[in-house]
């Protein structure tokens, strides 16, 4: 028996998942208070701070504070002047990468290489697997739900690179 086998004229091409936590900071802390997003301690206006040579500067703001005009990348000072009930916390930069590098290796569910891409994001290289879920298509339906179910906000997108899949975040918003 004589099979014919037409040669592949190159690689496949590549595909990378690119995931976006938009709000890495708050939904880790959300995480380990055990609260869902606006309820619990999560109701009131909170916000992540950062010692600067200034004083102390919001890193994130939950929905609560953001209602009052907080905004990330203000003076606590400044912030506590449109709510003066804001509750402050210390930002963990070390918990928030620590964090991201367990999204990332828990990401290889979605391809067999992932990598942390800071601050806030990750990259997977879905090459060869998004048939595994259906497609493309089925594979971010996939993706946005498990992270809405463990109340992780993620911005999703699929390109030949990293960079590429990053420029379609900026396009969407």
């Amino acid at each position: 028996m004589i099979a014919n086998i037409l040669p592949l004229s190159g690689p496949p091409p590549r595909r990378i998942l690119a995931i976006w936590l938009m709000r890495l900071a708050l939904d880790r802390w959300r995480h380990s208070e055990h609260c869902a997003e606006r309820q619990g301690a999560d109701a009131k206006p909170i916000v992540l701070i950062a010692e600067t040579a200034h004083g102390p500067r919001i890193e994130a703001a939950n929905d609560a504070s953001l209602r009052v005009g907080v905004r990330a990348g203000m003076l606590l000072a400044d912030a506590r002047s449109l709510c003066p009930h804001l509750t402050a916390l210390p930002a963990d930069p070390a918990g928030d990468r620590a964090f991201l590098d367990r999204l990332a290796l828990w990401a290889r569910r979605w391809g067999p290489l992932s990598a942390v891409d800071p601050p806030d994001g990750l990259l997977v290289d879905i090459t060869g697997s998004a048939h595994l879920f259906g497609g493309e298509q089925a594979m971010l339906k996939e993706a946005a739900a498990i992270f809405a179910q463990r109340g992780v906000m993620v911005g999703l997108a699929i390109a030949p690179t990293g960079g590429a899949a990053w420029a379609l975040f900026i396009e969407a918003r």
